[in-house]
């Protein structure tokens, strides 16, 4: 039990590898727009290939109509939600100008990007920290081939998320907080199972993951799609969707 909790752990060193990443480069900006495009096109793999398919296998659509509803109910709550909580994050604006006030609310804005990324993933996290776990009680092969699999996914977002937020002028100790509940969240899942020795109810994993597919479709559609159309001309930002195609294609494919 204690080797398959400790693969959950595993899975947060690849996004703190992947949050340590920027602190190497000088030109943030240019990594901004790279791991923009990079995360828009690992965020599609992860719905279609990922998401989309894991709640089509515990909830069962097709057979069982009645959870179609339940799905739209928390697709369209996950992103709602997400849609809400921009009325709570301030200084959040998609036109910027070239002058030093808006560069610094443009800064703001990919902050906001980093924290509701952030949320989205440690539900996602959770859950599939609860999958490595079983997956490690049956097989540690299989486990930890499950747990090397999801960290490779986490290592661009992780990149993402602190690209994104290394521009703002926010304190250390909030982004330090961001940082740690993303990097630990893998656990938390596990670790309950864990100390109270109980199931997962498939219910209820197939509601979370249906209200974290609506927040990863809205981060996607109208925070990161938003980016990549309005800076579509740099180079940076084709450098990054390409980088994110080939890591999809390694992540899903082979």
């Amino acid at each position: 039990m204690l080797v398959s909790l400790s693969l959950t752990i595993l899975v947060g060193f690849f996004f703190l590898i992947g949050m340590i990443i920027p602190k190497f480069f000088k030109k943030k900006d240019k990594l901004i727009l790279i791991s923009t495009g990079l995360s828009f096109v690992i965020m599609l793999f992860l719905i279609v290939f990922d998401l989309v398919p894991e709640i089509d296998e515990i909830l069962d659509p097709l057979n069982n109509y009645k959870n179609i509803i339940l799905i739209i109910i928390f697709v369209s709550l996950g992103i709602s939600s997400l849609r809400l909580l921009d009325c709570f994050i301030p200084e959040h604006n998609h036109n910027h100008q070239e002058n030093e006030t808006n560069i610094k609310e443009h800064n703001e804005h990919f902050f906001h990007i980093g924290i509701i990324t952030a949320i989205s993933l440690t539900i996602h996290n959770i859950l599939e920290g609860i999958s490595i776990y079983i997956s490690g009680l049956n097989s540690i092969e299989s486990g930890l081939i499950m747990a090397i699999t999801v960290g490779l996914h986490n290592l661009p977002l992780g990149i993402e998320i602190s690209a994104s937020m290394s521009g703002s002028e926010r304190k250390k100790s909030a982004k330090i907080l961001i940082a740690c509940i993303l990097i630990f969240s893998s656990c938390l899942g596990a670790l309950i199972l864990y100390i109270f020795q109980t199931e997962f109810n498939h219910l209820l994993e197939g509601i979370l993951l249906s209200l974290t597919l609506g927040m990863i479709i809205y981060i996607s559609l109208f925070e990161l799609f938003h980016e990549i159309r309005e800076n579509i001309t740099k180079k940076e930002i084709k450098i990054g969707i390409l980088i994110g195609v080939l890591i999809g294609f390694l992540m899903f494919f082979i």
